[in-house]
């Protein structure tokens, strides 16, 4: 499924993760991770929970565990992304929600920043305790100067469309967009400009990658499956259309594809093991 969980493995117990990132585009992900997003150069569109938010120089939004999201930044931006567990500031960040991720304050995050990359560069005596205390302090600052409403049962529609992708990842071969909006219980109208602002494409074009990944998968795998009824078992019925879609998601035709070859995802360097939803196209700068 191309929209997945993102899971981090931190290297130690601050459970805290920070990054500059030039240019910065992923994919729709979600996490159970709380999130930071600054804009240090530059600007942004971030969408949350299929709300689209204006990111400008300086602005920063703060992205709650289970939110689904998407950052796009503009041409020579630079983000700072602070990712930390959820556990350090459950009493605040499981008790309370903000109004609204795009924060109406500045938090010093230039400062912030560079306190809690030093430490975990550094690693000296006690930097596990002194990042928690920084993200506890941080966390605590914005909560008490943004307005904030109670916690109450996660959105039902959000919920629903992770439902929605799993069905997806099952039944790629044949689900339609009507299915999907029926699956939902929306209106054809309502559920397109729903899908695509959560996901950043619309239905067909993510389900044409779901697809396509699905295609790969088989002409990766150990059995000689001929290329004709790979087609048909990703919802293909014209192997020249097949040929077509698969040249424009990955380049190559199904008969050049490199061994292994992965679609525009690639790993962060201080994450193992780990979904990354970064494209391409994005550099981490430190």
């Amino acid at each position: 499924m191309l929209v997945q969980y993102e899971k981090r493995n931190y290297s130690g117990k601050e459970k805290i993760w920070v990054g500059a990132y030039a240019n910065l585009h992923n994919l729709s992900h979600w996490h159970i991770d709380n999130e930071i997003i600054y804009a240090h150069i530059g600007s942004a569109i971030v969408s949350i929970n299929g709300e689209l938010y204006s990111l400008e120089q300086g602005e920063s939004i703060f992205c709650q565990s289970g939110s689904l999201h998407y950052i796009k930044g503009s041409e020579n931006s630079l983000l700072y992304i602070f990712l930390f567990d959820n556990k350090p500031t459950e009493e605040i960040t499981s008790a309370f929600c903000l109004k609204s991720p795009l924060l109406q304050h500045h938090y010093d995050l230039d400062k912030y920043f560079e306190l809690i990359k030093d430490e975990l560069k550094k690693q000296s005596m006690f930097y596990e305790l002194r990042t928690n205390s920084l993200i506890m302090y941080l966390v605590s600052d914005i909560f008490r100067h943004e307005e904030v409403v109670q916690s109450v049962v996660k959105n039902k529609t959000i919920l629903n469309y992770k439902d929605l992708l799993n069905r997806i990842d099952e039944a790629f071969e044949y689900i339609t967009f009507s299915d999907a909006a029926n699956f939902m219980g929306l209106s054809d109208t309502y559920f397109s400009k729903l899908f695509k602002n959560i996901c950043g494409m619309t239905f067909s074009q993510y389900l044409n990658i779901v697809r396509i990944e699905k295609a790969i998968g088989f002409l990766n795998s150990e059995e000689r499956i001929p290329i004709s009824e790979i087609a048909v078992k990703c919802g293909y019925y014209s192997i020249r259309h097949f040929n077509r879609m698969f040249l424009q998601e990955t380049g190559y035709s199904p008969k050049q594809l490199p061994a292994q070859f992965r679609l525009d995802v690639k790993p962060i360097k201080t994450v193992k093991d780990a979904f990354d939803p970064t494209l391409e196209e994005s550099r981490l700068v430190y």
